[in-house]
């Protein structure tokens, strides 16, 4: 049976998975689905500790994806709580519904590339996005802050 676990790693993330495979005497490689890491963040002033769950490694969006994990990184286990558990299982359904909505038909828009120019391509993309995103895809207005640096130091 496949387990929720929290592990907290020797690079300092701490991350909460499905271990669909255990590691054993002969492999220390793990295999996981579902990898979130654990962003936490102290509110002394209130006295609460805040969290959020943001997926561990670049690209991997869909929360299906099997991934591995060295054993041998490890420095502690836990089974999660029942509350925890929950907003992770959340959060991966938000996930699954994101991933299912923004899914672009890849081989469409490779047909449709092979002869565009670059510009062509990146204007291509932004009516893409711009046509299949709903108001619920969109940041509030007022929460926008456009920022395009010339140079970055």
């Amino acid at each position: 049976m496949n387990a929720i676990k929290q592990f907290k790693l020797t690079n300092d993330d701490e991350i909460i998975c499905e271990v669909v495979q255990w590691d054993n005497e002969d492999d220390s490689t793990m295999i996981i689905r579902g990898a979130l890491r654990i962003v936490t963040m102290e509110d002394f002033s209130r006295g609460v500790r805040l969290y959020a769950f943001r997926p561990w490694m670049g690209f991997a969006d869909d929360p299906g994806v099997l991934q591995s994990l060295n054993s041998a990184h490890i420095i502690g286990e836990l089974t999660p709580g029942d509350e925890i558990r929950n907003q992770y299982s959340k959060t991966l359904s938000s996930l699954k519904d994101t991933l299912m909505k923004k899914n672009m038909p890849l081989d469409d828009v490779a047909k449709e590339a092979e002869s565009m120019t670059e510009e062509e391509f990146e204007e291509f993309l932004e009516d893409y996005i711009t046509e299949h995103m709903d108001d619920s895809d969109q940041p509030p207005a007022g929460n926008v802050i456009k920022f395009k640096p010339k140079t970055v130091h």
